[in-house]
């Protein structure tokens, strides 16, 4: 799902969806949460930066695969699709909190196609984080994790997705161009009484992929593999996605995954 707002949010092909108007950033530039759902999907145009981006990108991209899957909540209406990462071997995921935000029965589905109950074991919308764990647990390594709390930029990294909820490529080259971005969504994009934040604060904007509905919750990694960033909003007009610092919000996704559920 996606949501609106001077960015776009990633999310799923029917998952949780927030538009944003970008007031900060540009006045003219309206942008979408990546939800999968109630948004029509919005194809970004490559940049030359981006196809310009090594080819070991891809690689380390292909080699995480298998730590990301497709998240899938059943809301009373709709059924919502995002991306989710692996976070531990406890079988936790990270995902976007408005892929699952009112799902009565979530469900991953791997790589290979198959499909685990899982629950939430905690989320925060606040910030826009939430864990959820597959109830028959998941064999594979989790993503490693980039602690570092100052990113050079421009910075070439690789967005996974799944593609079942994209549509599109797994994989996708961008280069992180800022941090510390405030992006603001467009009025009417968050409902009245919801916790979803009205302004992003603090994020990491990157430029050169396209970013479709589905993408919500994806893990962008840098060239060593490591989790730098969950991709959460994107403009509809170009070629710039923004995704939440990790290290701000890794002590809480710790804290949530410690959980027994």
């Amino acid at each position: 799902m996606f949501r609106r707002a001077a960015l776009l949010r990633s999310g799923g092909i029917v998952v949780g969806v927030i538009a944003v108007g970008l007031t900060a950033f540009e006045v003219t530039l309206h942008v979408t949460a990546i939800d999968a759902g109630r948004l029509k999907a919005i194809p970004l145009p490559a940049t030359t930066a981006a196809l310009a981006t090594p080819s070991p990108l891809a690689d380390v991209g292909r080699v995480a695969l298998s730590r990301v899957v497709t998240v899938e909540a059943d809301r009373l209406n709709e059924e919502a699709l995002g991306t989710g990462w692996l976070f531990d071997t406890r079988g936790d995921f990270v995902t976007n909190a408005h892929v699952v935000q009112g799902a009565l029965t979530v469900r991953i589905t791997d790589r290979r196609a198959h499909t685990h109950l899982a629950v939430v074991i905690a989320s925060d919308p606040t910030v826009d984080i939430a864990v959820l764990r597959s109830v028959d647990g998941f064999a594979g390594r989790p993503l490693p994790l980039d602690r570092t709390a100052i990113i050079a930029t421009p910075l070439p990294v690789v967005d996974l997705a799944s593609s079942r909820a994209t549509g599109h490529d797994d994989i996708s080259i961008a280069v992180v161009t800022e941090s510390g971005r405030d992006v603001p969504l467009e009025p009417g994009e968050v409902q009245p009484g919801s916790a979803a934040p009205s302004v992003y604060h603090d994020m990491l904007a990157l430029s050169g992929a396209p970013v479709f509905q589905g993408n919500s919750g994806g893990p962008v990694l840098d060239d060593q593999g490591e989790v730098i960033g969950i991709l959460t909003l994107a403009s509809p007009n170009r070629p710039q996605s923004y995704a939440i610092p990790l290290t701000r919000v890794l002590d809480e996704l710790t804290q949530f995954a410690a959980r027994n559920g």
